[in-house]
């Protein structure tokens, strides 16, 4: 049942600490100032700060266009229906792209008005619309990321493994460290019992990065606490689609305490920029400061910023 706050709870995520390590502005729009923008009779600030926050660029759109297909697809293999070819997952995945470039155009004052219903491109907000280079980068990265998924190691897996246990997939996880609520988002968890080991997988549509092995130890770490799985019997996987690379981790107990660390120390650098810990109450806007960078092109909030 939804209950009006005058404030959001506080929680940490890792994209929740990546943004506040990018900019501390943009964190103070993206989790606070937003917060009620939905309401009708909220300050036009707050409004404008939760539209800004549901823009999204054509990669992330796509990355999440792709995600939700996949999951689609691993659902209804294990429901028994019907399996999508590569041709109809493409083909849905743009159908959604097309309709976005819609909401963006023809119906921007839709979704100026419901902005969480309606699509809205950051390249046609601030742009100057979709160039035919981006539009052929996007069918071409589209195609290559639905082939390497067919072709992937867990994929294949799924189709040959005489006996698995599915955990989660694509789901939305709470745990709680040391009185903070930490969210995570679990693209597939599956159990290999021939290997009485437990598979943690996560999609990505994006190039290879440093931080993607940081991302999966608080995913290992959930599973430790929420599920008493040893971490010795925890494997992590990237699956880069866009490569069709497979990168396969066994992390350390000191990786997880090292992940549990940065967890502390991130929370403990958030809450210095709260008025009143209790309520969740931030302190003024300029107390979170502006970290101008070449990122600032991208922000979604950049017309707040005057960037």
């Amino acid at each position: 049942m939804y209950v009006h706050r005058d404030f959001p709870d506080f929680s940490w995520s890792n994209s929740r600490h990546k943004t506040f390590l990018e900019c501390a502005r943009k964190y103070y729009h993206q989790y606070y100032e937003s917060h009620n923008g939905w309401l009708y009779k909220s300050p036009e600030e707050n409004k404008a700060a939760y539209r800004l926050k549901n823009i999204k660029n054509i990669p992330i759109l796509l990355g999440d266009e792709i995600h939700k297909i996949i999951d689609r697809q691993l659902k209804n293999f294990l429901n028994g229906k019907q399996l999508f070819n590569e041709n109809e997952m493409i083909s849905l995945v743009t159908q959604n792209l097309n309709k976005a470039y819609l909401d963006s155009t023809k119906y921007r004052q839709y979704w100026f008005n419901k902005p969480k219903r309606y699509q809205m491109l950051h390249e046609i907000y601030y742009g100057n619309g979709l160039g035919s280079e981006e539009i052929a980068g996007a069918k071409t990265k589209l195609k290559l990321c639905v082939k390497n998924f067919f072709t992937s190691t867990t994929y294949q897996d799924i189709l040959t493994k005489l006996e698995m246990h599915v955990l989660h997939s694509e789901d939305f996880q709470t745990f709680e460290v040391n009185g903070v609520d930490v969210f995570v988002v679990l693209d597939f968890v599956y159990k290999d019992v021939s290997q009485e080991k437990w598979i943690v997988v996560d999609w990505k549509t994006g190039k290879e990065s440093e931080d993607d092995r940081k991302q999966l130890a608080f995913y290992a770490l959930f599973l430790a606490k929420e599920h008493n799985i040893p971490i010795k019997d925890i494997v992590l996987r990237n699956e880069y689609l866009l490569s069709g690379k497979s990168l396969e981790y066994k992390l350390t107990e000191f990786e997880i305490s090292s992940a549990q660390q940065l967890m502390n120390d991130s929370i403990y650098h958030m809450l210095q920029y709260l008025d009143d810990p209790a309520k969740n109450k931030p302190l003024g806007k300029q107390h979170f400061e502006m970290n101008t960078s070449k990122r600032c092109g991208s922000c979604n909030f950049k017309e707040n910023c005057g960037q």
